[in-house]
């Protein structure tokens, strides 16, 4: 069995369907109940993966359906459905850009977003093993309060993110995880560069009481309407549309269980899954969707 930590960073904007409306939006995204956060669920990543695989001529009947399972409506060597032997989970929240008056964007995390990230790096590891590097310690924040990477957000004692105007202060551990992300993400090209150099600084932790809020007014809109084929009048609409914005960074946990643990499926998924650019969730042919992949190998015993 070997695990793998999938970053997904995104390019475009990026809409993953939710199952129904939610206040004004007819199309919002995929949202946890409890918390609020955006998230890819298990099902709808696993679906793009596989997707993925077909573009890129994998064989279907010796990799395709192995790792991925049998098509929807076709039995399995049983009878039934076979899930196939790469368990998805879901891609949760690590970081999602908000708009602020210096800098033009800090990425936002949260002390949650950050738990369960350093909870997949733990498993990562194995048991009983530490990862290497060490995992940074999860700063602390007050309810109403946020921590910053980097001096320069603290100069002002205050500073305004989304709609709320916030006391940060400097924090070393915050530091110690914009450097893990920026070199784990976005350091393996040239043309990442300055984003990775703009991450290890302008990361910041807001508390409790304002992340989810932030999460959903710093998400991005878009009204829209269906035209007639012919007069080029509006057939349907207007509807609203939710968006995670450029620049998200999200995180699953991929496990290739022992059945189809080869060297071959191995090198499959490092060649359709690391440092290529996926296209996950709807309205693609709007240019939407586009995540950058990013493959994060269990290390060697």
């Amino acid at each position: 069995m070997t695990d793998y930590l999938l970053y997904l960073y995104a390019e475009s904007p990026v809409h993953t369907g939710a199952a129904g409306s939610a206040d004004v939006l007819d199309l919002p995204v995929q949202r946890e109940a409890a918390t609020g956060y955006p998230v890819i669920w298990g099902q709808s990543l696993k679906g793009a993966l596989r997707q993925a695989a077909r573009d890129s001529n994998w064989d279907e009947r010796t990799q395709i359906t192995p790792l991925f399972g049998s098509k929807i409506g076709e039995p399995g060597e049983e009878g039934g459905t076979d899930p196939g032997t790469l368990a998805v989970g879901d891609a949760q929240l690590v970081a999602m850009p908000v708009p602020t008056l210096r800098s033009t964007f800090a990425w936002l995390t949260s002390e949650i977003a950050l738990s369960r990230l350093a909870r997949k790096y733990l498993a990562l590891a194995g048991p009983g093993r530490e990862p290497r590097p060490a995992i940074p310690a999860l700063p602390s924040v007050a309810q109403d309060e946020g921590v910053a990477a980097s001096g320069g957000w603290t100069q002002e004692g205050r500073e305004v993110l989304g709609p709320y105007l916030l006391p940060l202060r400097e924090d070393a551990n915050l530091a110690a995880w914009a450097a893990r992300l920026a070199d784990d993400v976005l350091t393996w090209d040239p043309v990442f560069q300055s984003f990775a150099d703009k991450l290890r600084s302008d990361l910041v932790l807001a508390g409790p009481d304002v992340v989810p809020e932030l999460l959903r007014q710093c998400t991005e809109q878009a009204v829209r309407v269906q035209l007639e084929e012919k007069e080029k009048k509006v057939k349907n609409g207007p509807f609203y549309s939710e968006y995670l914005p450029a620049e998200t960074i999200m995180a699953a946990s991929l496990t290739l269980r022992e059945a189809g643990d080869t060297k071959e499926h191995q090198q499959a998924l490092r060649e359709l899954l690391d440092r290529s650019l996926l296209r996950i969730g709807g309205d693609e042919t709007l240019g939407k969707g586009l995540m950058w992949s990013r493959l994060i190998e269990a290390e060697a015993s």
